[in-house]
């Protein structure tokens, strides 16, 4: 559904704008420590929550602030960072969550009374993936950030604080809800990545810097995960791509290691700041003691003025695609329309999106860069179609998304479900259309299309177009909306019945660039009713790339495209040193050794490695359909898992290690390889066989932490590896956790946990085990949780992500 924009306010008056503050530049601001880490010192312990002490013991965490703000904080973050209903929940408290904010903002606020500080409303994340990565629905975790939003705005934060983010598409959920009921409150996005330099869904930082700034962020930042040392280089590529001030607030240890004392970790911080971070502070594992030093630091360093931003920026979770001066033209795949008759049309009438899936990967491995959806078929729920053919492309590709769609609330459906900075394709300069358009725009982070067409409809002129493009600058201004984020259309128009058609067109697109706006156009349109179109589309397109065009709307599956588009940018200068031109020609080269080979082009057609192939890309139901008939025909069922799974999966593991694939194209394999599982099972059974086992994990989140998202990814992805998984869930008692390692099925109990408070339940689960001899090894993992750690506790492994427990599983059962 859409989400609909209320605009409730607050009646109390705020103190001077936090934006306004950390934009001067006048210092280096100091955030406070970690609020877990206090707690427990102070005897808060789960599976209590530590938002309830806001309720039960009010004056310990106004204590906390008080003792991080005579250390020399300028900043001080609510005790909110898991109050949203969601979590409460657990504990049978969601009803009670807008209380629980508003009070812990009380606190704060109290707190920060006769100090020069501020009160930031944190907001952490929910412990839960979105759709299709997870269980969540966008709608679901939106309506729990308003409660919570809702509940800090009238307890009087001075902004809120969106942190700890493990995916653009959940912090989405977070800003628009602040915007829809405190607009006039400010609020920061903060992240927390791996150690591989980017979030768990694949974010690097140059995407979330971009997605920040252009959704409406006052400052980006980077927290928890890891020390102020491996935090550097975040910092550094946050500064260099967001346009605003940069947080840094790290950890400075773990339970069982402090990695950082706090003179250490104030040497650090000034490197941060040296690094481009204007607001200083940390997470888990820091105390008063940590902030006393870094604000010692802080007051002897100046921050870094942002830089500006001058090239146009696109992004998907993983992917970011610049367009402007010196960069490629950028390439929008134009074949996902179902304005012509195709498969993809038969499909999206009944909802289905395989021929969908299929087309986004052809295209992104032909050379597109942004990835056009239009799926307005008549007689269809379009809302529905659009949301999941959004869900589809990203599953299927890590490119960057236009929604192409003529009614506004369709339209405003694909803004809210991608996960990126999209494409809105297109509005005309009509001023209301174009309000609209750029309203929506600025709402949910995206770049707009905006076509030259005015009131007076399409001008024949030059000087026409001119003057309906000059209106739109206008109205951007006015708006306060960036010209980086527009991109005009001077209109190709068929030179069959113009023939000054394409000069207009070409002159309209060199006077756009006079006016520093990007530029992009479609080129099929010029050789409508003429014969060899081909010719005369990539001619046009030749020209256009002379005259400055920025980004063309086309088909890259067209023969000559690739090669035609390869020469331009080297011809026009958005090839630096030639290095796309020589990678381009060199596969050419590798291309034709490989089909020279009439073994290869054997191989690469039959049904094993058609299936391998279809794991890779996450093409679940194709690799099904392909699976049944290699049965059907007597294909040993066995051999779908020797031949078929197990060396996809490598592959798949492969691509991840090195950057290629991410989360979702992680999950996608995955789910692909544990449908050919099913299938095996189902093939073995029915022939009266057995399968082997290749081991049995038990998995679960510790008592006290409700967060599973590692957990679960970890849990699916030993599923398709052929292991048997008993999953707990999350929040487990020492005891449950017990009996069932007690009953003896598994060999392995994997542990989780995400915070550092709970970490040392791992502990005692880990010693209870030992002290009892059961036969079972205990791999950890999470967040905070590191090989040190693992050590420390007598763990017999630890895995940072899913992969590694995969190997890690094998190592330990000698597979």
């Amino acid at each position: 559904m859409t989400i609909y924009h209320s605009r409730e306010r607050c009646d109390f008056d705020l103190p001077l704008k936090f934006v306004d503050l950390i934009t001067s530049l006048d210092r280096v601001l100091v955030l406070d420590g970690g609020m877990g880490t206090m707690l427990s010192e102070k005897g808060w312990r789960p599976p209590m929550l530590p938002e309830e002490m806001n309720l039960i013991a009010p004056d310990v965490v106004l204590d906390i602030h008080k003792e991080y703000l005579r250390s020399g904080a300028s900043v001080v973050e609510t005790n909110s960072f898991g109050a949203s209903p969601i979590k409460l929940s657990y504990r049978g408290m969601g009803e009670k969550a807008r209380r629980i904010n508003e009070e812990a903002a009380r606190i704060a606020r109290r707190a920060a009374e006769g100090w020069d500080a501020y009160v930031a409303g944190s907001m952490g994340p929910l412990g839960e993936l979105i759709r299709p990565l997870g269980n969540l629905s966008f709608e679901e975790a939106y309506e729990a950030y308003k409660e919570q939003a809702i509940g800090l705005r009238d307890g009087g934060v001075d902004f809120f604080l969106i942190e700890t983010q493990m995916d653009i598409k959940e912090a989405k959920a977070a800003v628009l809800a602040i915007k829809d009921v405190a607009a006039h409150i400010p609020f920061v996005v903060s992240f927390t990545f791996e150690r591989n330099g980017r979030t768990i869904t694949g974010s690097p930082p140059e995407v979330v810097a971009h997605w920040a700034r252009m959704i409406g962020a006052c400052a980006v930042g980077v927290n928890c995960g890891f020390g102020p040392d491996l935090a550097r280089e975040i910092v550094k590529k946050l500064y260099l791509n967001a346009g605003i001030p940069i947080f840094a607030y790290p950890n400075a240890g773990t339970p069982g290691k402090e990695d950082f004392d706090p003179r250490e970790f104030a040497e650090e911080g000034r490197e941060l700041i040296r690094a481009g971070a204007s607001v200083v502070g940390g997470c888990c594992g820091t105390t008063p003691e940590h902030i006393a030093h870094l604000k010692g630091v802080a007051s002897q360093e100046k921050p870094l003025r942002p830089r500006k931003v001058e090239k146009a920026a696109l992004a998907s979770r993983s992917r970011l695609v610049f367009a402007g001066a010196g960069e490629p033209i950028v390439v929008v795949g134009e074949r996902i329309n179902v304005s012509r008759k195709s498969p993809i049309r038969d499909e999206v009438a009944q909802y289905k999106w395989d021929a969908l899936s299929e087309e986004a990967r052809r295209q992104s491995s032909s050379g597109s860069q942004v990835i056009d959806v239009n799926i307005s078929l008549p007689g269809i729920d379009r809302k529905r179609a659009i949301r999941e053919a959004v869900e589809a492309v990203e599953s299927a590709c890590t490119l960057p998304i236009s929604i192409d769609a003529d009614e506004a609330d369709v339209l405003e459906e694909g803004l809210i479900h991608v996960a990126g900075i999209p494409l809105i394709n297109s509005v005309t300069a009509e001023r209301e259309k174009l309000i609209k358009g750029i309203e929506l725009a600025k709402r949910y982070g995206a770049c707009l299309v905006v076509l030259a067409i005015d009131e007076d409809g399409i001008s024949e002129t030059v000087e026409g177009r001119i003057k309906a493009v000059e209106k739109v600058c206008a109205l951007a201004d006015e708006m306060s909306f960036s010209k980086s984020r527009l991109f005009v259309d001077p209109l190709t128009m068929s030179v069959a019945a113009d023939g000054r058609a394409g000069v207009v067109t070409l002159e309209a697109l060199r006077a756009f660039k006079k006016l520093d706006l990007f530029t992009i156009m479609g080129v099929s349109n010029v050789s409508h009713g003429l014969p060899n179109r081909p010719l005369l589309n990539n001619a046009f397109l030749t020209m256009a790339a002379g005259a400055g065009l920025d980004s063309v709307i086309a088909n890259p599956l067209d023969e000559s495209f690739a090669s035609l588009m390869m020469a331009c940018n080297l011809l026009v200068g958005r090839d630096k040193g030639a290095s796309g031109y020589i990678t381009w020609a060199r596969s050419l080269k590798s291309e034709e050794k490989d089909t020279s080979s009439p073994e290869k082009k054997e191989g690469a057609s039959s049904p094993i490695e058609q299936m391998k192939g279809m794991i890779v890309q996450g093409d679940r139901g194709g690799v099904l359909a392909v699976a049944r008939r290699f049965l059907s025909e007597g294909g040993e069922p066995l051999a779908l898992i020797n031949d078929v799974v197990l060396p996809a999966l490598e592959e798949v593991g492969r691509l991840y290690e090195c950057g290629d694939y991410f989360l979702p194209q992680l999950i996608s394999s995955a789910e692909a390889a544990q449908g050919v599982c099913d299938l095996v099972e189902q093939a073995v059974l029915s022939r009266g066989g057995t399968l082997k086992d290749r081991g049995c994990i038990l998995m679960a989140t510790v008592a006290g932490d409700i967060h599973d998202i590692g957990k679960n990814i970890v849990s699916m992805v030993l599923k398709s590896h052929g292991y048997r998984v008993i999953d707990l869930g999350k929040d487990v008692a020492l005891e449950k956790i017990l009996e069932e390692a007690r009953r003896g099925e598994a060999q392995i109990v994997g542990l989780s946990a995400l915070m550092t408070t709970t970490m040392s339940e791992m502990e005692r689960v880990t010693r209870k085990i030992k002290e009892e001899n059961l036969s079972v090894k205990v791999i950890i993992g999470g967040a905070a949780v590191s090989q040190n750690y693992a050590d420390h506790i007598g763990a017999d492994g630890y895995a940072p992500d899913a992969l590694s427990a995969v190997r890690l599983v094998e190592k330990l059962l000698g597979r």
